[in-house]
């Protein structure tokens, strides 16, 4: 009996502390635009019934490493970088969800098609964990509408060949059944900004204006009767926001020829949480959490390839 217990024993205290970790990847579409920050979700469950912290220490430092491929199975420039999790603690049984930059850490700097896996490790865990593969397009999409531009310089008066160009361009790029329309400002070195515009709704489109110092307006249709109206400056950068609904009349664009002016006429103010609902209908909101999935996917990744 003695040497029954003593084997027991030691098989209770050989079984790895931490058995399982199941995981879920998503992407909000599959289709992304060129030089777009790229933000995947991964939900993570911890099924081994213990507590399992990443921390600084050699025993806690446990990590996400992140796996691109093109079509012919090649690894893309920086595929294999490992992501410190320090401060994540994944209770047993609960849903966790994080979200990674993949702009931050891969070269998503091609046009072409890729496939995203990650894995997590930790010391207390026995295997290394696979999640689910996403699929991904980059695109350069199609330009939709184009303006170039002399940078004023307001501070001294120079000739127009003087003035540094740039151009504010807004390109399309379908996901399924939905045409996005993103907003670039660059010039022939640089590249300023890249803004998620919104959706075509139908057969409204937006219309585009510049006015006296060169910044550009847009009035975007959100709905059949909400509109946006943003002013952008040289570099992209949001000067002004303010959403109109319709009335009587529609609202429009109007630029002064004799002045440059451009303001909205017609419509009347949208109020927020009665004409809008803030989340829905602003694309450049942060979304600071996915829906996780019910069903999540997972599996130890014991001999996977490099």
């Amino acid at each position: 009996m003695g040497k029954i217990l003593l084997v027991l024993t030691a098989l209770i205290f050989t079984v790895p502390a931490f058995s399982d970790i199941v995981m879920n990847l998503q992407l909000p579409r599959t289709r992304f635009m060129l030089y777009e920050p790229v933000i995947a979700s991964l939900v993570l469950r911890n099924t081994s019934g213990q507590i399992l912290i990443f921390g600084t220490e050699a025993e806690f430092k446990g990590h996400l490493e992140l796996e691109l491929l093109d079509m012919h199975d090649r690894p893309v420039t920086g595929s294999g970088v490992k992501v410190d999790l320090r401060g994540l603690i994944l209770r047993p049984g609960v849903d966790h969800q994080i979200g990674v930059n993949l702009s931050k850490w891969l070269k998503l700097r091609k046009v072409g098609s890729f496939r995203l896996r990650v894995y997590i490790a930790h010391p207390m865990l026995k295997n290394e964990y696979a999640s689910n593969r996403c699929s991904l397009d980059i695109s350069a999409g199609q330009v939709y509408w184009s303006r170039n531009f002399g940078l004023p310089d307001l501070q001294a008066a120079k000739s127009a060949s003087d003035a540094q160009v740039r151009s504010y361009t807004i390109r399309s790029l379908q996901n399924k059944n939905d045409i996005h329309l993103y907003l670039v400002v660059e010039d022939k070195e640089n590249i300023y900004t890249i803004k998620h515009l919104g959706i075509l709704l139908g057969r409204e489109r937006p219309s585009c204006e510049l006015d006296e110092l060169n910044q550009l307006h847009i009035l975007f249709p959100l709905s059949s009767k909400v509109y946006r109206y943003t002013v952008y400056d040289w570099s992209g950068k949001q000067q002004h926001q303010a959403f109109y609904r319709l009335t009587e009349t529609v609202p429009v664009l109007a630029r002064t020829s004799s002045t440059g002016e451009v303001k909205v006429l017609g419509g009347e103010a949208a109020q927020p949480g009665v004409d809008y609902a803030q989340q829905k209908l602003l694309p450049n909101t942060p979304v600071k959490e996915y829906d996780p999935l019910d069903n999540l996917i997972g599996k130890p990744a014991k001999n996977k390839k490099r």
